[in-house]
């Protein structure tokens, strides 16, 4: 008996914080989103429901082939950027052998070109 008005008491409560919603969307639109759940390894309801709060924040959903391609470049510019901070030491101990704006621009460069690609593969994906 504890056990029934405990969880009585628990979907009260619960339904007080937690609203459920019916939406409708054209098959053609669920085929694609089962889909791209099927891909991140999630259901359509989650998947539709992160969605729908990524748009409410402003924020890109971004899907997880995607989130491990950016993480493999931040690491491999984060690589980048170490090795230009050991040649920029390397010079100041040598006296201005290497110019530095010359690297720092390098880098700026392959940052415009990782920020770019970000932005061609989230669309292509969104295109999807």
């Amino acid at each position: 008996m504890q056990d029934k008005e405990y969880y009585k008491q628990y979907r009260q409560e619960y339904s007080k914080r937690v609203k459920y919603l019916n939406v409708s969307v054209p098959l053609k639109i669920y085929n694609e989103m089962l889909e791209i759940a099927e891909k991140e390894g999630t259901k359509v309801t989650k998947l539709f429901r992160d969605m729908a709060i990524a748009y409410m924040q402003q924020k890109t959903f971004v899907p997880k082939e995607v989130e491990e391609e950016l993480k493999q470049l931040s690491l491999l510019i984060r690589n980048v950027a170490n090795n230009v901070n050991q040649v920029a030491h390397h010079s100041n101990v040598m006296k201005g052998m290497v110019n530095e704006n010359d690297l720092l621009a390098e880098i700026k460069k392959l940052d415009t070109m990782v920020h770019d690609y970000t932005l061609k593969k989230l669309r292509a994906y969104n295109d999807y």
